[in-house]
C-alpha cells in the first residue's frame, strides 16, 4: 500500500509540514555543529594563548632544573579545572613536568607516554611555528594537539604540548543544544499548524475545480453552477479557462437542444400534414355524398335529422384535422397598426372575464412586409395563452415593435413558472404533459413563425414567462 496520499488535499499541507520540519531540524544541527566547532577554536586559541604566555617562565625552568615550578605553572590555581593536560618536554625529548603526573611521570620518554605523537616536532636549526592540529580521537579523547617549542638565544630547549578534549566544554554544549532544540520546538508548534493551514488553503481551489470538473458530463452542462476562486495564479487562470469551456459547452448543449426540438417539431409537422391530407381526402368525399343524397331525394324527418348529426360530426373531424394544416400564406395584405387594434378588441371580452392587468407597447406606426391574417392569428394566440397562465389578478405584458430586419414580438406574463421537463415539448400538438392546454395554440404559432421564416424561443422563471418572437420582413413563405 502506498504512504503517499493520493490528493493534493493531503498532499500539499503534509509537504509543507514536512518541508518545515525538515528545515528547523536541519537548521537545529547546522547550528550545533557550528557551535561545537567555534567550541574547538576557542578552546585552541586559548590554549596557544596561556602556552606563549607560560613560555618564558617556562624556559627558566628548564634552564634551571626547576621542576616544581614548571608543575606549578602548568597546574594553574585550580587543578582539577584544567581545560586542557600540559606536558613539558625537555630537549632530550622526556617529560620535565606535567599537570597530569599520575599520567604523565617524570622523566618519561615522549614516544612512550605518546606513541601515536611524531617525536620530531623541532629541529635545533629551524624550531616549528606553535599550531593546533587535529589528529584521530584517542582513547582518553583527545582530538587535537597543541605543540610549542620553547627556545632560548635561539635555539630550542623544550617542547610545550597540549592535549585538548571535548570533555571539558561538552556540559556548556549540552546546554546550548538543549535550548536549540527547545527554540526548534516551540518554531514547529507554530510552523507546522500554519504550514498545514496554508496548504490546505492552497490546495482548496483545486479541490473545487476537481469536485466540479467530475460533474462535467454527469450533469446538465447549462443547470451547472460551480464556485470557482477568481484570482490572478495560475489557478485562477485555469478557473477561468474552465469556466468558459462549462459556458462553452452549455451554449453546445442549448443549441444541440434547440436542433433536437426543431427536427422533432418539424416531423411532427410532416406526419401531422400527411395524416391531415390522407383524412381530408374521404372526408370531402363524404360529405359530397351526402350533399348529392340530399339534393337528389324527398327526405323524411327521421332521416334528415340522421344526415344532418352526421353531417355536423364529419364537419367537426374536418375542423379538427384543419387545424393541424398550418398555412402562413403570403398572399393576404400586409400587416398594419389596425390589426394589432382588432387583437386588442377581440381580446376584451377574455380580459373583462379574467381581471388581468394589461400593458402594451406597441412601436408599429405603418403598414411592414408580412401577412397580416397568420401575424394576427399567431399574437392572438400567444395573447389568450399568457392570459390564461397569468390567473385572476396576475400581469400581462405585450410589446410588438420593429427592430432592424425584423418585426419583434414580445408577450410576458406572470404566474407559475413552465416546469423543465414541459418546455422541451411546449409547441408540439397537443401535449400530455400539460393537462390544461387547449392543444393546438402554441403549436399553430410555432408553425406560423417557422413558414414565415422566423423564430419563437420562451424563457420562464419564478417571476415571469416570456414569449419572443422574431419574424424577418419581407420576406416570402418558407415551406
Amino acid at each position: 500500500m502506498s504512504l503517499t496520499p493520493a490528493s493534493y488535499r493531503h498532499r500539499l499541507p503534509l509537504s509543507l509540514s514536512v518541508a518545515a520540519v525538515v528545515t528547523a531540524v536541519s537548521m537545529a544541527l547546522a547550528l550545533g555543529l557550528q557551535t561545537l566547532d567555534n567550541l574547538r577554536e576557542d578552546q585552541g586559541r586559548n590554549a596557544l594563548r596561556l602556552g606563549h604566555a607560560m613560555s618564558e617562565i617556562l624556559v627558566q625552568a628548564l634552564l634551571h632544573d626547576d621542576v616544581w615550578l614548571a608543575y606549578s605553572l602548568l597546574r594553574g590555581p585550580e587543578k582539577d579545572a584544567a581545560d586542557a593536560t600540559w606536558i613539558l618536554i625537555d630537549a632530550g625529548q622526556r617529560i620535565f613536568a606535567s599537570n597530569r603526573p599520575e599520567r604523565f611521570r617524570l622523566d618519561q620518554s615522549l614516544e612512550a607516554a605518546l606513541p601515536w605523537l611524531p617525536v620530531a616536532a623541532f629541529s635545533p636549526d629551524a624550531p616549528a611555528p606553535a599550531l593546533v592540529r587535529s589528529i584521530e580521537p584517542q582513547d582518553d579523547g583527545t582530538r587535537r594537539v597543541l605543540r610549542l617549542t620553547l627556545a632560548s638565544e635561539g635555539g630550542p630547549v623544550g617542547e610545550l604540548i597540549a592535549l585538548l578534549s571535548d570533555r571539558p566544554f561538552l556540559a556548556r554544549f549540552r546546554e546550548i543544544l538543549v535550548g536549540g532544540v527547545l527554540v526548534t520546538a516551540a518554531v514547529l508548534a507554530v510552523l507546522l499548524p500554519a504550514g498545514w493551514l496554508w496548504g490546505r488553503r492552497m490546495a482548496s481551489p483545486l479541490m473545487q475545480l476537481a469536485a466540479c470538473m467530475a460533474r462535467v458530463g454527469t450533469e446538465d452542462a447549462r443547470q451547472l453552477r460551480c464556485k470557482i476562486p477568481e484570482s490572478d495564479s495560475e489557478i485562477g487562470q485555469l478557473g477561468r479557462q474552465f469556466s468558459a469551456m462549462l459556458a462553452a459547452l452549455a451554449e453546445k448543449d442549448a443549441l444541440e437542444q434547440q436542433m433536437l426540438q426543431a427536427e422533432r417539431l418539424a416531423a411532427v409537422g410532416r406526419v401531422a400534414a400527411g395524416v391531415a391530407h390522407e383524412v381530408n381526402n374521404p372526408l370531402g368525399g363524404m360529405l359530397m355524398a351526402i350533399d348529392t343524397y340530399r339534393q337528389g331525394q324527398v327526405l323524411d324527418a327521421r332521416t334528415a335529422r340522421l344526415l344532418d348529426l352526421i353531417d355536423r360530426a364529419l364537419q367537426q373531424i374536418r375542423g379538427s384535422v384543419s387545424a393541424l394544416l398550418v398555412e402562413a400564406r403570403g398572399d393576404s395584405r400586409s400587416l398594419a397598426p389596425t390589426d394589432l387594434d382588432d387583437v386588442r378588441t377581440l381580446i376584451q371580452p377574455k380580459l373583462a372575464r379574467s381581471s388581468v392587468n394589461v400593458a402594451w407597447s406597441i412601436g408599429l406606426v405603418s403598414a411592414v412586409d408580412l401577412p397580416a391574417a397568420p401575424v394576427r392569428q399567431l399574437l392572438l394566440n400567444l395573447f389568450l395563452n399568457a392570459i390564461e397562465a397569468a390567473e385572476p389578478g396576475g400581469a400581462v405584458r405585450v410589446e410588438v415593435g420593429t427592430e432592424g430586419a425584423h418585426l419583434a414580438v414580445r408577450v410576458e406574463n406572470s404566474g407559475r413558472p413552465i416546469p423543465a421537463e414541459q418546455l422541451a415539448h411546449l409547441f408540439e400538438p397537443y401535449p400530455e404533459q400539460r393537462p390544461h392546454a387547449q392543444g393546438l395554440g402554441l403549436w399553430i404559432c410555432y408553425q406560423i413563425a417557422s413558414q414565415l421564416g422566423g423564430r419563437i424561443q420562451v424563457a420562464s422563471s419564478a417571476e415571469r414567462t416570456c414569449f419572443q418572437v422574431a419574424l424577418p420582413l419581407g420576406t416570402e413563405e418558407v415551406s
